[in-house]
């Protein structure tokens, strides 16, 4: 059983300990609203006093289970906070139970070594927008469930399922692996196939090696003005909004 004290929860600020404990952090009204209508399984919600003052309305529309509310102390809040700046509400989210791959599934999304949770986060949430419902990640990609990748995605945690530590070649026999390199095919006119997955590399050093061998088609994003490259949440997003729009039926 999940021990909700101080010190446990500030230990979910590291990988290894979420880990252990299967458990998240998800702070803000917007991130824990997504988790009510989700009903994804939450802890209680540990409130600081001056939140519970200054947003009695939103409490009073969102929370049908008032038991839920633990008040603590701003000193208490900034403690097990992520944020220098605390909005003041918190909660524990559990790691949902990774699932096999489910490889009937038409669209994937495979993000290779990322390691900046934001941009990871970002593309979470890209996924989400788009209608990418699974998502996976290579072993060496950062923790989708960084405080950082969490507050990115806005939620769309509670709306994807997410596959970590998953290799490449796992696609090779039922998808079309198809990868973001800038030697390829113009993006904007490719058609996607209806079985396939997208490849998103790391933002310092691209695909992978160990995944970049497993490619079968390669497409690129046409620059038309200034600068070297594209952030990779950036360029995922475009890509991810072609993917769902350029596709054979």
């Amino acid at each position: 059983m999940f021990e909700y004290s101080y010190k446990t929860i500030q230990s979910l600020k590291y990988a290894k300990h979420r880990k252990t404990h299967n458990r998240y952090v998800i702070e803000g009204k917007r991130l824990i609203k997504s988790a009510l209508e989700f009903k994804v399984n939450i802890g209680p919600l540990f409130c600081s006093n001056n939140f519970i003052k200054e947003n009695g309305k939103w409490v009073k529309e969102n929370i049908v289970n008032k038991n839920i509310i633990k008040k603590i102390s701003e000193k208490q809040i900034l403690k097990i906070s992520d944020t220098k700046s605390p909005s003041g509400i918190l909660t524990i989210c559990e790691i949902p139970k990774q699932e096999p791959l489910n490889l009937n599934v038409n669209k994937w999304i495979y993000i290779d070594k990322i390691s900046d949770p934001g941009n990871l986060g970002t593309l979470i949430r890209t996924c989400g927008w788009f209608g990418i419902s699974n998502i996976a990640f290579s072993p060496g990609c950062t923790d989708p469930y960084n405080p950082k990748s969490v507050r990115a995605a806005m939620g769309a945690h509670f709306g994807v399922v997410l596959h970590t530590n998953i290799s490449l070649d796992t696609f090779k026999n039922s998808h079309t692996i198809i990868a973001a390199d800038l030697n390829g095919i113009n993006a904007d006119s490719y058609f996607f196939p209806s079985r396939c997955i997208l490849v998103l590399g790391s933002e310092a050093h691209g695909i992978s090696n160990q995944s970049r061998k497993h490619v079968e088609e390669y497409i690129f994003i046409n620059k038309l003005g200034i600068g070297d490259s594209l952030n990779v949440s950036s360029a995922g997003s475009i890509l991810i909004y072609l993917l769902m729009k350029n596709y054979k039926p």
